[in-house]
Order: structure tokens, then sequence, then C-alpha cells
């Protein structure tokens, strides 16, 4: 190898690195997240270390960027990743879609090769802006004689809504650039809001629609609809915002069939900060109007069929449907919202069945729900598990229930849970996994073992992909090979990298195993031996036929 390839990179000008590290502290930022390759990176966080930010080392690209965007989404300030050049940055795609489509703000802090080497070194060469631009809500150049500039604009479009993340590539040596433009400030106008007054002036059974935009309004939505009698159906991301041991709070709507009976019931639909990305991509079939109040243009027009996409202050809206209840009262019957989120769980908790010496997934979110302390944070990856604990899962405040809506990555409890108790010092987590999703990150135990945070992970371990498994019926596309892993024991690894750990076959090993956990400082695997021959009922009751009133009409979730 030459010795222009052995030579140390330039370090990036600390003013550059302080910079960045300013822009971010004076937006609130106090973790910083990532994998260091030297040089430039290094600067950076030694940089946060003089300013007073933590650094959290962690095993993968995408896995600290789904720990920073855990912690912007918990705490309102813009998360921070530092990545090195070339794989650093394509290895933490995932975890910058992640916060694209959950729109939340995410600054990655990228090494670059400098653009004076460009005609001659080629090695971890990317064009990292291209690489950036699909998946990230801007990308910026971190170079020239004012960094601060770069710095303060990265920031600024992270947080502007809607939220998103933003790569910064630093070149301290490059050029000035124009970049991407400032953020323009926050329309002042409300929305014309009456289309909404006059749908309303008619409707005898209002449902509402809460989505994640919801949540920074919660409690102006509990005034407006509590006690009212009009039921409120949450996105994944908006659990909490009507507490789930209140009568309105109607259950989950995803894009499925579990909210059918309450939609093809009701005479409007109301949207609240609903965003289409948290939905399934399933036809939207109900015959009431439904109009959809957003505060950034979101395209929900095109996802419910003939609706209406309002653009305004969510706080205006929230206030015409208050005054509507207080005049127009509920048409629904008395408790209309309760009983259909109860016939979910019911007939989810019906379908329970396990072999001897196994657990069957409702089993496992219920004995930990009835263990788990309040103010609990639950982080759930994707799979069939999920279709589990969502439902199963109460969450009376928001931002307790914590899962990859948007993007739906696999991967994601294990490094959510380490970003939310990091965010949330002292407030136990449990995160649910599958064994699919726990393969992806499992080395980042060691980083919980590390930081000693009391995380509890409760992985289901059927060694297969389940649900992939359930949509290989009736083909059989690939057979075993294409969704079965060897049967793994995740305790004994756990315990390999400083966890507590222990296996759980039936509900009383899981309670006893959950009660030492949740004793304990550190963290604490459960591998949680299910049995998937529940997955298939559990999928058809929440996304398939037998989720929508026996009408002749056909299912739209996937299958």
């Amino acid at each position: 190898m030459s010795g222009d390839l052995l030579r140390r990179p330039v370090a990036v000008p600390s003013r550059h690195a302080a910079a960045i590290v300013g822009a971010l502290s004076d937006a609130g930022t106090r973790l910083v997240f990532g994998m260091p390759g030297g040089g430039p990176n290094l600067d950076v966080v030694g940089a946060a270390a003089q300013a007073g930010l933590r650094f959290v080392l962690a095993h993968g690209e995408t896995a600290a960027a789904i720990m920073a965007a855990t912690c912007a989404d918990l705490t309102g300030s813009p998360g921070a990743v530092v990545v090195t050049r070339g794989p650093g940055l394509a290895s933490a795609v995932n975890g910058i879609a992640h916060a694209a489509l959950d729109r939340l703000p995410l600054v990655v802090i990228a090494d670059t090769v400098p653009a004076r080497d460009r005609d001659r070194i080629s090695h971890q060469r990317l064009d990292q802006d291209a690489l950036a631009r699909p998946v990230a809500k801007a990308v910026v150049r971190l170079g020239g004689d004012d960094p601060g500039r770069a710095a303060r604009l990265a920031v600024r479009l992270a947080t502007t809504r809607p939220p998103g993340p933003v790569v910064v590539n630093v070149d301290p040596h490059a050029g000035p650039e124009p970049g991407p433009p400032e953020p323009g400030a926050a329309a002042d106008a409300g929305a014309d809001l009456a289309p909404l007054t006059g749908a309303l002036r008619n409707a005898r059974r209002l449902a509402v629609l809460l989505g994640a935009d919801a949540i920074g309004h919660a409690g102006a939505v509990r005034d407006a609809l509590g006690g009212s009698g009009v039921p409120a159906l949450h996105t994944y991301r908006s659990r909490g915002v009507m507490p789930d041991r209140s009568a309105g709070a109607a259950g989950l709507f995803t894009g499925g069939t579990m909210e059918w009976p309450l939609l093809s019931a009701a005479d409007l639909i109301v949207g609240i900060g609903v965003d289409p990305a948290e939905l399934i991509p399933a036809a939207w079939d109900y015959g009431a109007p439904a109009l959809l109040v957003t505060e950034y243009p979101a395209g929900s027009a095109g996802y419910f069929t003939g609706g209406t996409e309002l653009v305004g202050p969510l706080q205006e809206a929230i206030a015409v449907l208050a005054a509507h209840a207080r005049q127009a009262g509920s048409g629904w019957p008395d408790g209309a919202g309760r009983a259909a989120k109860r016939a979910v769980t019911g007939r989810l908790l019906e379908a329970a069945a396990s072999a001897p010496g196994s657990l069957a997934p409702q089993d496992v979110v219920t004995t930990a729900r009835a263990h788990a302390p309040d103010g609990a944070v639950a982080t759930v990856d994707s799979g069939a598990h999920m279709l589990a604990v969502m439902p199963l899962w109460p969450a009376d405040e928001p931002r307790r229930l914590l899962v990859s809506s948007g993007l739906a990555t696999m991967g994601f409890a294990l490094p959510a849970a380490i970003g939310a108790a990091l965010a949330a010092p002292g407030r136990p987590v449990i995160a649910f996994t599958g064994d699919g999703g726990l393969g992806m990150t499992l080395m980042e135990l060691e980083t919980a073992v590390r930081l000693r945070l009391r995380v509890v992970v409760i992985v289901f371990n059927d060694a297969s992909l389940s649900l992939i498994k359930i949509k290989q019926l009736p083909e059989g596309q690939g057979g075993d090979e294409a969704t079965g892993y060897a049967r793994t024991s995740f305790a004994a690894a756990a315990a390999a990298m400083g966890a507590a750990a222990a296996t759980a076959d039936s509900t009383s090993q899981l309670a006893a195993a959950l009660t030492g956990a949740l004793g304990r400082e550190g963290p604490t695997l459960i591998d949680a031996r299910v049995d998937p021959a529940g997955y298939p009922a559990i999928l058809d009751l929440t996304r398939g036929e037998s989720g929508r009133a026996r009408d002749g009409r056909h299912a739209t979730g996937p299958r």
C-alpha cells in the first residue's frame, strides 16, 4: 500500500467540529451516538466531550441512528449520530430512513474524502450526497470559512416541520456551496376550517383519527373529546394521546381491519395530525367523508380516497371539535369506543393457543403487562409478535409505546430501548423483539451491559420469520429455507455478553424472570419460547377477513 494511503487523514480544524456540536447543544441535544472512524469523526467526539455532550459508542451505524432518533422522539431535541465515510454512512441508511418516515429530527455527521483529493483517492469514496438524498430531508456540507452557518442550517432543517434527518458531510477544506435553502417560517394564518365546521354540523356519529402530530396537543385533545362519547382511534405512534383507560380510546387505526366496525358505522371521519406513512398500504373504502387536518402537506387525500386535506394549526381544528362535542354531543351508543377496543382485545386473547412447553404470543404480552411498573416504556420490533403487542399493551401517556411505524423496520426494538433508557434515566424499558430482529442487533446487548441500562429484552423465539412464513401460504414460496432459522439460545448469548438472562417456556417462568429483571440494575434478556401456531389467527383478526363485519366485503389488509 502506498505511503499516501497510509498517511493519517488531515484532522478537521476544531472550529468545524465545535460548530456542529455547538449548534446541536444550543438545540438541546445532550447525547451523541455512533461509530467513529478516526480523524474528523474523533474531532467531533472530542468537541462533544468538551461541550458536555455524552458520546455513546454503538456496534452498528443503523442501531446508533435508531438510538439517536429515539432520543429525539422522547426529548424533542435533535438526535445526533457520528459515522465514518463510505461504509459508515452506507450502514446508517436504514436508521436514517426510519427517522425520515417517522418524522424525527436527526443530524448525521459523516466524514468524507476531501474534495481536493477526489481525483486521486477512490478508496471508501462514494457520492455521499447522492447516497443520502433519497432518505434524508437534506444534505449539508460543513466546510469553508464559516462552518457555523452550515451547522446552524443543518439543525434548523432537521427540526423545521415536518422534522426529519439531515446528513452533514464534513469537508473543512471545501469551498463554500449554496447548499439547501433556509427553511421557511411556519405560516401564521389558520386553515380555512369552514369545510370541517360544515361537516360537523350534520354529523351524528363522528369518529376521530389521531396521528403522531396530535401528540403535541394531547392535553387539548383530551379536553375536547373526554366524556364526549366520540370514539378516537390511534395510529401506532399516537398511542396514549387519549389514555387507554378512558372511554373514548377506541383502539388502533392502522389502515387494516381492526377499526372497520367503527369506521363503517361513522357518518364523518376527522383526522388530527395523521400522516399516511403511518398506515399500511390497504384500500380506503369507507363511505363517510374524511377530513384530514395536518400542519404541513402530507398527501392525506391520496390515501383517504375522496378525502380532503386541510393544512393549518391543529389546535384550531381541535377547538372546533371541542365546540361540536359540547353542543351536539354524540350519536354513538354509550361506551362505543371502549366496546370496540374490548371486542378486538377479547378476540385476540380468545385466539391464544400454544402447545405444552411453550407460550402463546398473547400470554407473553399480558404477563409482561401485569408485571411492568407504571411509567415503563415499551419498544416493539416489526414482525408477527408486533400484531399481538400493539393492541394488547396499554398506553395512558404518549411516547410510552414506541415502534418503527413509517419504515416498519426490523432491528428497531433493542436500539430504541437503549435510546429510551438514556433519554429517560431510571425509567424501566421493555423491548419486545422477534428472533429475526434481535439477530440483526444482538451485539447491542453489550452496549446495554456496558452502560448498565435497566432494559428488559423479551425475544419471541420461534426460530422463524413467522409473519413472512404466513405470507408464504398457500404458495409456500421458498419453503422453510426462506423463513426458518436453527434454534438459538439467546439467553446463552446474552449471558456471554454479561447480561442477566433467563429462558421461559410458561407464564410462571416468564413471571419469575420479569420479577427478577425489573428488580435489578442493568439489562436482562428473557428468551421466551413461543408457539407460532396462533400467529395466523392474530393476523386474520387484525388485518384479515375476520376483522370485518360478515357482510360479504373483501378484506383489504395484506395477507
